[in-house]
C-alpha cells in the first residue's frame, strides 16, 4: 500500500523537540548507536537519497528546518497582524525523515546508526505525558488553520483529493515562502511519489532481490519475508523493553541486524534492482505536462531553500 497523502509542511500549533536525555545517552553510547566510531569495512561513501523524482517533495534534515523556520517566522508575522500571540518553534522535525522509503540499508549506516530505531525510542520515553489542556479559542484556531468554507479541493493525478485551507496564517506561510502554486504541485507529485514507490515495490526484479534477501538474512538467524518486516520487529522489541538494560540489548540486537540486513541488501543487489524500478515506474507516470509541473515544483523548491525574504 502507498503512503498516505502528507499534510502541507507546517506544523499546526508546535512540534515537541527533547534532546536525548543523560540516562539515554547513557543507554546508547555502549552498543554504538550514538556518535561516529569505527566504520569497520564501511568506510565507503554512503548512498544518495532514493525518493522518486529526486526527492521533488521529500526534504533533507537540513532542508526541513530551513523551510520550517521560514515558515514558522511567516506564521507569527501574519498571526501578530490578526491580533494573536503565535510563537515559532524552530529547529525543524524531531523524527528525522528516512534515506528512503524502500527500507534500504547501506553498510556503513548499518554499522553506526542501525536504523536508528532505539535513538527514537529513547526520545519518545524522553517527552513529557500529554497533560489536558483548555480548548483553544476558535476565532485563534481559524486566523491560523483557517476556515472549512475557504477551503479548495484539489484533484490528484492518482484520482485523489484533498481539500486545503487556503485562509488561515499556515497557507498564507506557505504561499509567502513557495508561491500559490506549490499547494497544487506538491500534493500532485506526493501522489504521483506515492503511486512510484508502490509500483517499484510490485516490480518483479524488486520481488525477486526481496525473496534473496530473506533467503540471506534467514542464514543468519532472521525471519523475515521483507527488509520492512525485519524492522518492525526490532521496533517491537524496542518499544517492550522495560528499563536501561533491556534497552542497551535492544540496541546491540539493533546493530547486529542492521548488519546482517545491509549485507544481504549488498547481496541480492537490492539497492540496484529498486533504483531501476523507481526510474521505470517514473517515466511510465511522467507526462509531457507533468514533467512541466516538475520542473516549476523544483524551482520552487529551491528558491525556498536559497532565498528567504524577511517576515
Amino acid at each position: 500500500m502507498a503512503p498516505r497523502l502528507q499534510q502541507p509542511l507546517v506544523r499546526l500549533l508546535t512540534v515537541m523537540r527533547r534532546a536525548l536525555t543523560a540516562l539515554a545517552a547513557a543507554a546508547l553510547v555502549p552498543a554504538g548507536l550514538v556518535g561516529c566510531g569505527g566504520e569497520p569495512s564501511a568506510d565507503r561513501a554512503r548512498p544518495a537519497r532514493l525518493y522518486p523524482f529526486a526527492s521533488a517533495v521529500y526534504f533533507t534534515a537540513e532542508e526541513e528546518r530551513v523551510i520550517q523556520d521560514a515558515l514558522e517566522d511567516r506564521t507569527a508575522t501574519c498571526m501578530r497582524e490578526r491580533g494573536f500571540d503565535y510563537e515559532p518553534v524552530h529547529g525543524g522535525s524531531a523524527e528525522p525523515e528516512p534515506d528512503n522509503p524502500y527500507a534500504l540499508l547501506d553498510a556503513r549506516t548499518a554499522a553506526t546508526h542501525g536504523y536508528g530505531i532505539v535513538p527514537a525510542a529513547v526520545r519518545h520515553r524522553a517527552r513529557p505525558s500529554a497533560t489536558s489542556t483548555p480548548r483553544p479559542d476558535p476565532a485563534y484556531d481559524r486566523a491560523l488553520v483557517g476556515s472549512q468554507n475557504a477551503q479548495v479541493t484539489l484533484s490528484l493525478p492518482g484520482g485523489e483529493q484533498v481539500a486545503v485551507a487556503t485562509d488561515g496564517c499556515v497557507a498564507a506561510a506557505r504561499t509567502a515562502v513557495f508561491g500559490a502554486d506549490w499547494d497544487a504541485l506538491y500534493y500532485a507529485f506526493q501522489s504521483l511519489s506515492n503511486r512510484t514507490i508502490e509500483r517499484t515495490g510490485q516490480d518483479p526484479a524488486v520481488s525477486a532481490a526481496v525473496v534473496s534477501w530473506s533467503a540471506c538474512v534467514a542464514e543468519s538467524g532472521y525471519q523475515a519475508a521483507t527488509p520492512a518486516e525485519l524492522r518492525e520487529q526490532l521496533e517491537q522489541r524496542a518499544a517492550q523493553a522495560t528499563d536501561d538494560v533491556a534497552m542497551r540489548e535492544a540496541a546491540r540486537s539493533e546493530l547486529a541486524a542492521a548488519g546482517a540486513d545491509a549485507a544481504c541488501q549488498e547481496r541480492a543487489r537490492l539497492r540496484g534492482v529498486t533504483e531501476q524500478a523507481q526510474a521505470a515506474a517514473e517515466r511510465q507516470l511522467l507526462t509531457a505536462p507533468l514533467q512541466q509541473d516538475l520542473t516549476r515544483l523544483r524551482h520552487l523548491k529551491q528558491a525556498a531553500l536559497t532565498s528567504r525574504p524577511p517576515p
